[in-house]
């Protein structure tokens, strides 16, 4: 069909002149012509440079072959102290001295805190009182009893008047027995105004100050045994079966460095699991080590078979544009293949995708190589 040049037509077309279609026409073209520019300049370009005729660039390479790794079940939680203690007054009263705080050692039966004591010293006192005023009438009552058996032998006293005075000074002794039991707790409560350490350890956390009014049960100072860590890690209920009481775990700390692992071993598995999360709680004990600290997050992981994995030095891994990729060698020229790295910090890496059995690897690619340029391998 001939149309004039400035119109489109056509079958139900109005006829529109041609300027106010162009623009219709140019946007589509002009980003077709940048992609396409984009592409010529990434991985896949060939330049002058880059051609048939360039110097072979001189690489050693490596074959990719299965590797035999550990199959492991994760089990994710923080490390805490396997024998901690918050300690409490037992009486009320004033916070008047604290001799330790966080992060100091204490040593088992050393004085922490010192709760103000003068109330319980007045205690103390009303309860010798009554002790002392408890005996007084015990000897009276004592004193009394033998007078009235002298008087029943000679007849002197009924039977009842005798009994009532022997009565009288049973009721004293028990008397006497009672105010001594009021003394003794009364000197308790005066112990318990000096709160010792209950085991070698550090201090975790102060939960007072000087002044502050303590009552019994109330969290003065947290106390934890540095020497025995434990972590305390969650596994999904479909993964409970593998921890086992006694088995060995390799343990990594990743704030320490995920290149290096912690022996631990599983001490107690929870058996009801969490009803909020639905798993199980698995307890690890770890050797002593002085750079781990409690409520530091880690790693449990527990060998549970072997599998066959890909991995490749890290050295051989570039980022560009943000994603991780290899040099690899195929038909003789480089070629960029991107890939997804296991989530480690070990070397070498292990290779979840983007390369196979029988790729020839660049291991340590020079820094200025490029896409498509031919190598030569040395050997």
């Amino acid at each position: 069909m001939r149309n004039h040049p400035s119109f489109v037509s056509g079958p139900g077309v109005e006829r529109v002149p041609m300027k106010f279609q162009g623009w219709h026409m140019l946007f589509p073209a002009l980003f077709l012509a940048v992609v396409t520019a984009v592409l010529l300049g990434g991985c896949g370009r060939k330049t002058e440079s880059h051609g048939e005729d360039a110097s072979p660039v001189a690489v050693s390479t490596l074959t990719l072959a299965p590797t035999t790794l550990p199959r492991t079940v994760e089990g994710v939680g923080s490390l805490r102290s396997a024998r901690e203690a918050e300690l409490a007054s037992k009486v009320m009263g004033s916070v008047i001295e604290i001799r330790k705080r966080a992060g100091d050692q204490v040593r088992q039966g050393e004085v922490v805190i010192v709760i103000d004591s003068e109330d319980v010293i007045g205690q103390i006192a009303q309860a010798e009182g009554a002790l002392a005023q408890a005996r007084a009438a015990a000897t009276l009552a004592k004193t009394n009893l033998d007078r009235f058996e002298k008087l029943l032998s000679r007849g002197s006293a009924s039977q009842l008047e005798y009994d009532q005075a022997k009565y009288q000074y049973e009721t004293t002794q028990g008397a006497v027995v009672q105010a001594e039991g009021a003394v003794a707790a009364a000197r308790s409560y005066q112990r318990y105004a000096e709160i010792p350490a209950p085991f070698d350890g550090r201090v975790v956390d102060r939960l007072s100050d000087v002044g502050d009014l303590t009552a019994p049960g109330k969290p003065l100072m947290r106390i934890e045994d540095s020497r025995t860590l434990r972590l305390y890690a969650s596994l999904e209920a479909e993964q409970a079966a593998v921890a086992v009481r006694g088995t060995p775990v390799d343990v990594v700390i990743p704030s320490l460095g995920e290149e290096r692992t912690f022996l631990g071993r599983v001490t107690e598995v929870v058996p009801a699991a969490d009803p909020a999360t639905h798993s199980f709680l698995v307890k690890v004990d770890l050797e002593p080590d002085p750079v781990l600290r409690s409520g530091l997050f880690g790693r449990a992981r527990f060998t549970t078979g072997e599998r066959q994995a890909i991995v490749v030095p890290r050295s051989a891994l570039r980022t560009r544009g943000g994603m991780t990729g290899v040099f690899v060698v195929e038909s003789g020229r480089t070629a960029f293949r991107l890939v997804t790295i296991a989530d480690s910090a070990s070397d070498p890496v292990e290779v979840l995708s983007g390369l196979a059995a029988g790729d020839i690897l660049i291991p340590s690619p020079p820094p200025t190589l490029e896409v498509d340029v031919p190598v030569e391998v040395q050997s």
